[in-house]
């Protein structure tokens, strides 16, 4: 179990309130990425994004949802969608990507990846990712 603070709480137990789904971790920025259990992202998203439009709207702050996975390259493959290879080894992980998807996957200053790698370190064995 991880440690949230009153913030990260109240806004868990409203999400999960709202979708019906369960939230495994979660990071507050500008944006709110919460990191669902396996097979609950539809659930949280809702039909036509309906539920995640509600969330939203009375949390008061976009949100991002990634789904987790046991597997660590399916759980990458969740973080990364744009993905093309993928390799772990005892260090951690090697994400190939195409160049032209280089900026969204890393996000201006660097925030996507931030994000993404904190939550492969927190909810996974992987602590290092390369993206090449």
């Amino acid at each position: 179990m991880r440690n949230f603070d009153t913030e990260s709480l109240r806004v868990i137990t409203a999400f999960e309130n709202i979708t019906g789904s369960e939230v495994r971790d979660c990071i507050i920025a500008d944006i709110i990425y919460f990191l669902v259990n396996p097979g609950k992202a539809a659930l949280a998203i809702g039909k036509n994004g309906q539920t995640i439009k509600t969330a939203e709207k009375m949390i008061g702050k976009q949100i991002k949802i990634l789904e987790f996975s046991e597997e660590g390259e399916q759980f990458i493959k969740n973080l990364i969608p744009r993905a093309q290879k993928i390799e772990i080894n005892e260090r951690g992980a090697i994400v190939t990507i195409n160049p032209k998807d280089r900026g969204a996957v890393i996000g201006r200053g660097g925030n996507k990846i931030k994000i993404i790698r904190f939550f492969l370190e927190r909810n996974s064995n992987i602590k290092e990712l390369k993206i090449l």
